[in-house]
């Protein structure tokens, strides 16, 4: 499976993030956060610094170090940087400025932190690691509603969430 599938789960499990609340799950209700959207840099970053210093996260993620937030130029996507543990996020387009984009990002650096390869070429990047390492920060962060959503997100455009 490619990235695309990835994205594509995150950007329809992210939408329902943005309006929160109750959800029917098929046939169960559910409430799930809204999420959080970020004016600016420092309020990403404080938000970073306060999900890695977690302890189910620093338990789960002994390795993980902490992460710099810088602004990426243009509109671009955002993006991780392994050799230097920095996420990049374009906040000129409010889209990336959300709590979603930012975890995604984060689960990035908690992958390379358990040894994936830092390489962004191929299906890896966005394989069983990250998913899982996406799934347990949802968890966490936002809870096992919204984790269930994204789980079932991944699966119904045919990824699974462990190997």
């Amino acid at each position: 499976m490619s990235a695309s599938a990835v994205y594509g789960a995150e950007h329809q499990w992210s939408a329902v993030l943005d309006r929160g609340g109750l959800v029917n799950f098929h046939g169960s209700h559910m409430e799930v956060p809204m999420q959080k959207r970020f004016a600016d840099i420092p309020s990403v970053q404080h938000y970073v610094n306060g999900v890695l210093a977690l302890e189910a996260i620093r338990e789960r993620y002994p390795n993980a170090g902490p992460v710099r937030v810088r602004e990426r130029r243009g509109q671009g996507k955002a993006h991780y940087e392994p050799s230097t543990a920095t996420v990049a996020i374009p906040m000129e387009n409010r889209a990336f400025g959300r709590e979603s984009t930012v975890l995604h990002e984060l689960a990035h650096h908690l992958s390379v932190s358990e040894g994936l390869p830092a390489t962004r070429s191929g299906t890896r990047w966005h394989g069983v690691e990250f998913r899982n390492a996406m799934t347990f920060l949802v968890s966490i962060v936002l809870g096992e509603p919204a984790a269930l959503l994204l789980r079932a997100g991944y699966h119904s455009v045919g990824l699974r969430r462990s190997g």
